[in-house]
C-alpha cells in the first residue's frame, strides 16, 4: 500500500475509531492509537514501516502544532500567578519518578549508566495525548491549569536530566584522555546548545510570526503564515540538532506574550488541526511494537511501576505542600502517566550515542511506552472527570475533538 492510500485509510479509520470509543467511554486519542495498532505492522500490516517513514513529516508537523499551543502556558500573567506551582509540582514528581526508577535498576544489578539513563527517561510525560484528552473533555479548572503547566515544563526537565546524565557518562569515559577541559566541553556543550539554541530559535520565529501576523487579516493567509512558521521552526531545529519540542513551545510562548492578536491565531489553529492530530496518534499507534510488551521482564516491571509510583506520590506530596485544591491533590497523578514521543526520541539518541547500554534501555522504554500510551489517556480522562472539571455534556457532540478551549487556557477562579 502506497503512502497516499495509507494516509487516506488512516484518516477514515481514525474518524471511525473516534466514534466507536465513545460507546465504551474512553478518550478519542486512545481510539486513534488502537486504530494505528490494528493498521500497523503489529497486527494487519496495512501501514508498513516504509509508510511510517514516509509519513513521519506529518507527525512532526502535528507535534509542532500541539507544542505551539502548549506554549501559551508561558504567558507572563499566568506565570506570575501560578508559575511557582508549576515549577514545584513538576520538580517533585519528576525527581521522584526518576529517583525510584534509578534506585530500582541499581537494586537489580544494572550498571549506573543504564540506571541513570532510564531514570532520566522516566521523567518524561507525553504532552500530546494529555493535551488531546483535555481538549476532548473540554476541561477547565485548577487541575487542568496545573496539568497544562506540568506538561509544558516536565519535558524540559527531562531533556536537562538526560543531557546531564549523558554528559556525565561521556565525561567519565573520556577522563583518561588527558585533556580535562576538552572532555568537559564536549560533554556539556550539547546540553547548553539544546536549551539555549532551541529557545533562541523559537524566540526568533515567534518574533517574526508576531510582527507578520499583525499585517494579516484573512483566515487563509493566517493559516499559511502559521503553518509556514511551524514547518520552518521544526525543520530548522532538526537540521541544527536542536529540540523541536522546546523550539515549538518557545514560538507559542513568544507569540502569546508579544502579539495582542495571538488568541485569534490560536482560534484559527483550533479549526484546522484535527486531521494532523488524528494522523499523529494513528501513526504513533502503528509504530508501537506490541511484541515488546510480551517480552517485558522484571526490569520493565520496575520501570513501569516505579515511574507510576513516582508520578502519583510526587504530584500528591507537592500539591499538598502547596495547599492546592483537593481535586488536584487526589487526581493529578492519574493525569501524568502517558509517555511517548520524547521518551522514544531519547531512546533513539541513546542507541546512537551509547551503543553498549542501548539494548537494555531500548527494550524497557519502548515496551513501557506501548503500555503507557494505551492506558495513560484513559487515566487522564478519569482524573479530569473525577475532579469535576470535565464538561462532558459540551464535548459529546460530533465536533468535540476540535474544541478550542485549550488554546485559550482556563483561568483559575
Amino acid at each position: 500500500m502506497n503512502a497516499l492510500t495509507s494516509l487516506g485509510l488512516i484518516l477514515l479509520l481514525a474518524l471511525l475509531a473516534g466514534h466507536l470509543v465513545k460507546f465504551v467511554r474512553v478518550p478519542e486519542v486512545t481510539g486513534y492509537i488502537l486504530a494505528g495498532v490494528v493498521l500497523g505492522p503489529s497486527v494487519l500490516g496495512w501501514v508498513s514501516r516504509e509508510n511510517l517513514t514516509a509519513l513521519e513529516i506529518l507527525s512532526e508537523v502535528a507535534l509542532g502544532l500541539m507544542l505551539f499551543s502548549i506554549g501559551t502556558v508561558f504567558e507572563l500573567d499566568r506565570l506570575r500567578r501560578t508559575g511557582r506551582q508549576f515549577l514545584v509540582v513538576t520538580l517533585v514528581e519528576s525527581a521522584l519518578a526518576g529517583t525510584i526508577v534509578t534506585v530500582g535498576m541499581l537494586g537489580f544489578g544494572q550498571p549506573w549508566q543504564v540506571a541513570f539513563l532510564l531514570g532520566a527517561v522516566a521523567i518524561a510525560t507525553a504532552p500530546a495525548s494529555t493535551l488531546m484528552v483535555i481538549r476532548e473533555t473540554d476541561s477547565s479548572g485548577p487541575l487542568t491549569e496545573i496539568l497544562l503547566g506540568i506538561i509544558a515544563i516536565n519535558n524540559i526537565f527531562c531533556i536537562v536530566a538526560y543531557s546531564l546524565v549523558a554528559s556525565a557518562i561521556d565525561l567519565t569515559a573520556s577522563l583518561g584522555s588527558g585533556n580535562l577541559f576538552h572532555s568537559i566541553y564536549t560533554s556539556f556543550f550539547p546540553l547548553v546548545w539544546q536549551l539555549v539554541g532551541s529557545v533562541a530559535l523559537g524566540y526568533i520565529v515567534g518574533v517574526v510570526l508576531s510582527l507578520w501576523s499583525s499585517q494579516v487579516k484573512e483566515t487563509g493567509e493566517m493559516l499559511i503564515l502559521m503553518a509556514g512558521s511551524i514547518l520552518f521552526c521544526v525543520g530548522a531545529a532538526r537540521m541544527m540538532d536542536l529540540s523541536t519540542l522546546i523550539a515549538s513551545m518557545a514560538v507559542g510562548a513568544t507569540m502569546v506574550n508579544l502579539s495582542t492578536g495571538s488568541h485569534r491565531l490560536f482560534e484559527t489553529l483550533s479549526g484546522t488541526d484535527p486531521p494532523f492530530y488524528a494522523i499523529f496518534f494513528v501513526l504513533a499507534g502503528a509504530d508501537l511494537d506490541l511484541t515488546l510488551v510480551r517480552a517485558l521482564g522484571w526490569l520493565g516491571v520496575v520501570y513501569v511501576l516505579g515511574r507510576a509510583l513516582g508520578k502519583f506520590v510526587g504530584a500528591r506530596v507537592a500539591a499538598r505542600h502547596l495547599r492546592l485544591p483537593p481535586a488536584v491533590q487526589n487526581y493529578l497523578g492519574f493525569a501524568l502517566l502517558a509517555q511517548a514521543g520524547l521518551a522514544v526520541g531519547l531512546t533513539i539518541s541513546i542507541e546512537r550515542r551509547f551503543v553498549d547500554y542501548a539494548p537494555v534501555v531500548s527494550a524497557i522504554v519502548l515496551a513501557a511506552v506501548a503500555i503507557y500510551e494505551m492506558f495513560g489517556p484513559i487515566s487522564a480522562r478519569y482524573a479530569l472527570i473525577q475532579s469535576g472539571e470535565a464538561r462532558l455534556g459540551a464535548s459529546m457532540p460530533e465536533d468535540a475533538g476540535t474544541d478550542s478551549s485549550l488554546l485559550e487556557p482556563p483561568t483559575v477562579t
